[in-house]
């Protein structure tokens, strides 16, 4: 459960960070040259905006795609990539539709039935490709047919601008050096409850927490109650997840939410023997409810 909840809110928090990117804080022009669509029963959901990430995972790269109008899109993310080919859902890879950012609750997996066909891959440069599969809604039971899905991802390198302290919000020590974040949270009712997500952004960096069972004011086990993570930069092996760690709302009043955190984890690839230690993190930050 806890496997399968992170990758429905990796997929999540990035919907919420490229849905927004085209902020100052997020966004960069060579993202243009990039485009993702499919259809939907039959309907297109043509994509404003798309992105590719590889993330190493144990031994293997692990690829995710991403592509999203407004708060909707696709995530794409195929466990052991090797280059062009085609990888089908069932073997540990996924495919998702996701309807909004309430995580689970709008999220539309496939598991079984589907493909996503890598069909040009240059690493540093492009990636193109086609997808197909069903999506089920684990919380309503309901199908969705999601066909004629393509995509063509510029992969060239860009480095983000950082936020400025005018912006900042949330600050955290990693590893001992204080950084700024810019970010916001939301709160959606899920069927395995309401769930709270904080995400914020520094130019490459990212630092995000979940929590399942939010109920407001009060303290939270990062670590058993949801996740947290802390993204150094955009590379496959910048990503740690908190093994340990507390969350702590003082103040949930007038559009906004107040608190502190901490937390401690690996680097997910667990062939570098590295963690980070974010500590006196505070936020006082916008809050939105879905």
């Amino acid at each position: 459960m806890k496997i399968y909840f992170r990758l429905i809110l990796l997929a999540s928090l990035c919907l919420i960070f490229t849905s927004s990117c085209k902020k100052e804080i997020d966004y960069h022009p060579e993202w243009d040259k990039s485009a993702m669509s499919g259809k939907i029963d039959g309907v297109l959901l043509e994509c404003t905006l798309a992105t590719a990430q590889f993330y190493v995972v144990g031994t293997k790269t692990t690829l995710q795609i991403l592509g999203n109008k407004g708060t909707s899109g696709f995530s794409l993310m195929i466990n052991d990539f090797m280059g062009t080919g085609t990888y089908k859902v069932a073997d540990n890879n996924m495919a998702i539709y996701l309807l909004g950012i309430a995580g689970l609750q709008d999220a539309y997996q496939g598991y079984e039935i589907g493909t996503i066909k890598i069909t040009s891959y240059t690493e540093n440069k492009i990636i193109k490709g086609t997808f197909e599969f069903t999506g089920k809604n684990y919380s309503t039971l309901v199908n969705k047919n999601i066909t004629e899905g393509q995509f063509n991802i510029s992969l060239v390198p860009q480095k983000l601008p950082e936020t400025n302290s005018s912006t900042n919000n949330l600050t955290a020590k990693i590893d001992g050096t204080s950084t700024g974040f810019t970010g916001e949270a939301i709160t959606a009712n899920t069927p395995i409850g309401n769930l709270l997500t904080i995400v914020s952004v520094n130019g490459d960096k990212r630092v995000a927490i979940s929590i399942i069972g939010y109920k407001g004011i009060g303290s939270y086990d990062i670590a058993k109650d949801g996740t947290g993570v802390y993204m150094k930069d955009q590379t496959a092996t910048g990503s740690f997840y908190a093994e340990t760690g507390a969350l702590i709302i003082t103040s949930e009043a007038g559009g906004k939410l107040k608190g502190t955190f901490n937390f401690k984890g690996p680097n997910q690839d667990s062939n570098i023997k590295n963690s980070v230690n974010v500590t006196d993190g505070v936020f006082d930050m916008p809050l939105s409810r879905k």
